[in-house]
């Protein structure tokens, strides 16, 4: 077997293993109890309302897929497009769902086991269930994103190659269209990513402020008929959604590096190699992210018995570390033997991507967990009213976007300039996508430790609507502790990881557009209107997609609260019992609506720039929506997370019920859709502007040329 076949199989290899494990760990979930009868029917209407959720998303989805397929359709008969780009985009997007609908699947079949074991065997042994349902799920991911891209690498490789066409011409064939999976991968994880996030939210919002606030209920209390309709939120939006956006992610990044690479290495004889390789570092992410979790696993169970909150945090940091070192130490043999000594820079990049991924996910947990000054200052603040308590999180939150603002750009410049950037452009260009693909070779463990908080949430709101004995509540609170810290660990990493993806992304047009154009592209923002004017198109444009889901949220939330009151008000009289499937209908349509707009702007958009602005314009767009929605996305989801563990550490020193927690629960509303909904959806559409720029590329340079 040669070194260069060898090389396409590792993928397989990685793929295999990671299935294989994600089978075994939900097999073994599988045959833990799911407690009571009660425990059963609250687990059950939960997976129920999350599947018809996602169900009648995907509906809506095909709708969209018909239309951009009659699209794609036209621009391969005018020859912009190949006709392989479609059954690309087509599949993309069916692996995104896909992946979604596995996730929610694990997470909603594991809750009420956790709750249980929680009950009968305490903290430590429901934190092993909570990992090891969650580790299938980030193991999934990784199986999937191997095989999808392996599998269309070499289909594509054999087919473009028959009849002795080079090997340049082939790969240039195989890069072009493995665009398209981006643009199906990103269009589904868009929808599932963002409806997901309005259903959650507007859930979450109406339950807790009429539930907590209005009514002096528990969290998740029985009594409450929207806490349905909420767990339902936390699997659709915070799994489901989140997983879609993951796949989308280390998708973006693994292609855009492929592109460049073959762009970098377009007359050498490394070519080959160098478009395999981020396919070989987000293996080496995978065999690092097994080990990782595997070492974690035996921790908690070495001290199940003594487990703490302290303890199970710092094991899951202590995991994230690990993963971080060994794909350090592994990336260096495979870039060294896979290209050579003399190509030890990339090294140096892509272990640049690796740290900065790391940073940002300190400096969320710094921002965001209750230990430390911000959220403290902000627990504090609730003293004097909800007024005080969202000012300061607003305003941490946007001091929470500088450090991470400086991380990037760090990652950017050194990688640019450890990969000689002065001497050959194109390869700092590639020396900056391995960086993004360093950073989403931890994807695995990330996700891991992200699907592991709503695992934990809905165990414990199963616990209260159960009505359990108080102390199991109080266990699964502690899961659900560490699961607000893994989770915004999560989200920080996957956020910094979107801005370096973008980046490459639209390096990868740049790159394509000054390849079909006659003269090159120059971006002056001083002199061309232009590009000027692309530049504020892009600035705004997360403001735009912002408010349209805040408000989307909002009117949801509207009618959630108006319905939770009609119906709880019944329900504590006693004269009727309460109605969740009200709920799941009124949120679904709302979520289905509030995507319409912004479904419809992310694709049309960047299309109109480019025919009226010129590829300059769209560069300018590119760079201005990446810029904004970075540290939008950055203080949205810190500020709401800031605000979630305040308000949950004064929960946990008894003073529900007081003027201080009324605060807080107000304060939680405000910062939940920007944290899960308005936050997440930035990485989509930083990353989905590129993508849909570089798929009418030539569309708009043939246009333009004729208009301007």
């Amino acid at each position: 077997m040669s070194g260069q076949m060898l090389l396409r199989i590792i993928p397989f290899i990685g793929s295999g293993i990671s299935l294989i494990l994600a089978i075994i760990f939900s097999v073994l979930v599988s045959k833990k109890s799911r407690g009571s009868k009660r425990m059963k029917e609250i687990s059950n209407a939960i997976f129920v309302g999350s599947r018809a959720y996602l169900n009648q998303q995907s509906k809506m989805m095909l709708i969209f897929f018909a239309v951009l397929v009659s699209l794609l359709g036209i621009m391969v008969k005018f020859k912009f497009l190949s006709i392989a780009s479609i059954p690309a985009f087509a599949t993309g997007m069916g692996f995104s769902i896909l992946i979604g609908y596995v996730g929610m699947w694990i997470s909603t079949t594991s809750n009420a086991r956790v709750t249980n074991a929680a009950k009968e065997k305490g903290l430590g042994e429901a934190m092993n269930i909570a990992i090891t349902a969650a580790s299938a799920s980030g193991l999934i991911l990784a199986a999937v994103v191997l095989f999808y891209t392996a599998f269309w690498f070499n289909i594509l490789f054999w087919w473009y190659g028959r009849g002795g066409v080079s090997q340049i011409e082939t790969l240039q064939s195989v890069v072009n269209i493995s665009i398209t999976f981006v643009i199906g991968a990103s269009f589904a994880a868009f929808f599932m990513r963002t409806g997901g996030g309005i259903f959650t939210k507007a859930a979450d919002m109406g339950a807790d402020y009429v539930g907590k606030v209005e009514s002096g209920l528990k969290e998740d209390d029985y009594r409450n008929p929207a806490t349905i309709a909420d767990n339902v939120g936390d699997n659709v939006g915070d799994v489901g959604g989140m997983k879609a956006d993951s796949f989308e992610s280390c998708l973006g990044a693994i292609v855009a590096a492929q592109f460049l690479g073959f762009l970098a290495f377009k007359n050498t004889p490394r070519i080959m190699n160098g478009v395999l390789l981020p396919m070989l570092l987000t293996t080496v992410g995978v065999i690092a992210s097994i080990i990782a979790i595997f070492v974690i696993k035996l921790i908690i169970r070495r001290y199940k018995e003594e487990a703490t909150v302290s303890l199970l945090t710092s094991t899951t940091l202590s995991g994230l570390l690990i993963t971080v070192g060994l794909i350090i130490i592994l990336s260096y043999f495979v870039i060294r033997y896979t290209m050579g000594a003399e190509y030890n820079y990339l090294f140096l990049s892509s272990t640049g991507g690796i740290v900065a991924g790391f940073l940002i996910g300190m400096f969320t947990l710094l921002y965001t967990d209750s230990r430390y000054r911000p959220t403290r200052n902000i627990r504090e603040s609730a003293k004097s009213g909800p007024a005080t308590y969202v000012v300061n999180g607003l305003a941490y939150g946007m001091e929470s976007s500088i450090l991470p603002a400086l991380t990037i750009i760090g990652a950017m410049v050194f990688s640019f300039y450890i990969s000689r950037g002065l001497v050959d452009f194109k390869m700092g260009l590639y020396g900056v996508a391995m960086a993004a693909v360093g950073m989403l070779a931890t994807a695995p463990f990330v996700v891991t430790i992200d699907v592991y908080g709503p695992i934990s949430d809905n165990a414990g709101g199963i616990a209260e609507m159960a009505e359990l004995p108080p102390e199991v509540r109080k266990t699964t609170d502690k899961l659900d502790a560490v699961g607000n810290t893994t989770a915004a660990i999560g989200k920080g990493i996957l956020i910094g990881s979107a801005a370096v993806t973008a980046l490459a992304l639209g390096q990868a047009y740049f790159s394509q557009v000054e390849g079909l154009l006659k003269d090159k592209i120059t971006l002056d923002f001083m002199t061309d209107p232009k590009v000027l004017a692309g530049l504020f198109i892009g600035v705004i444009m997360p403001f735009f997609f912002t408010s349209l889901l805040l408000g989307a949220v909002g009117k949801a939330a509207n009618k959630v609260v108006q319905e939770a009151r009609k119906q709880i008000k019944g329900i504590l009289a006693g004269k009727e019992k309460g109605d969740p499937k009200e709920f799941i209908t009124i949120v679904t349509k709302s979520a289905q609506r509030g995507i319409l707009i912004p479904g419809i702007s992310i694709f049309i958009i960047p299309t109109l720039v480019g025919i009226f602005l010129g590829p300059g314009g769209v560069i300018a767009l590119i760079i201005g929506a990446l810029l904004s929605g970075f540290a939008l996305a950055i203080f949205m989801a810190n500020a709401g997370g800031a605000m979630d563990n305040a308000k949950k550490k004064i929960e946990e020193e008894g003073k529900s019920g007081t003027p201080e927690h009324a605060a807080s629960v107000v304060g939680d509303t405000v910062g939940d859709p920007l944290k899960d909904t308005a936050g997440p959806s930035m990485n989509i559409l930083i990353k989905l502007i590129s993508v849909v720029a570089i798929q009418t590329a030539g569309l708009i340079v043939a246009i333009s040329e004729k208009l301007f």
